[in-house]
């Protein structure tokens, strides 16, 4: 589920749940979003903060972080995924730190400030943080390459975070500027990307 489109699609598919998942012989279900596209926590605003659906028979809007596993449910029209996950995650989740943070950076104007000097992308904290979206799982194929110039440690000092679209994919992302760029090469050192 680290992919995003993953994620997303997460939301359109009907899962199917078991009332005691331990028993062979137990009740089942199909259950789909229960929620309308225009709750703020929709398909696409919850997976962008990390989450892809996960009911259980008891909580049939339960998602879940597909990188620390966080499960939340009981969503509110209103309810802002990024603002959640943040404040429940802040200390253990890399892509709440990262990703869902990030209005913790802006000004009412939506310019980065940074009153949180800890949050400065410079700051080895967030440098930390970018590096833990890598390392899932042994997601960064480019770590299995003795001496590959994109390993994750040189992307998450150049300010990148793993952001694959597709199973497979080593797109990488800069939260700050917007910029994505994959396909990465042995040679490609991703502190040097656009000089």
């Amino acid at each position: 589920m680290e992919a995003l489109q993953s994620r997303i699609d997460s939301f359109s598919k009907t899962k199917r749940i078991k009332k005691y998942p331990k028993k062979q012989t137990s009740t089942i279900a199909s259950i789909k979003w229960p929620h309308p596209p225009t709750f703020k926590a929709n398909a696409s605003t919850l997976a962008e903060a990390g989450f892809y659906f996960n009911p259980s028979w008891d909580d049939r809007d339960t998602v879940a972080c597909f990188l620390c596993d966080k499960e939340l449910s009981d969503w509110d029209a209103d309810d802002d995924p990024f603002e959640i996950h943040y404040t429940k995650c802040r200390s253990t989740c890399a892509w709440a730190i990262v990703r869902c943070g990030l209005n913790e950076d802006l000004d009412e104007d939506g310019n980065y400030v940074f009153p949180n000097k800890t949050r400065l992308p410079s700051s080895k904290a967030m440098e930390k943080a970018r590096l833990g979206t890598f390392e899932g799982s042994d997601w960064w194929p480019h770590d299995s390459v003795s001496g590959h110039g994109a390993s994750s440690k040189k992307m998450a000092q150049a300010g990148f975070v793993f952001t694959p679209q597709a199973a497979g994919d080593d797109t990488a992302t800069c939260l700050y500027c917007n910029l994505s760029l994959g396909g990465w090469d042995a040679s490609d050192d991703p502190l040097c990307v656009g000089f």
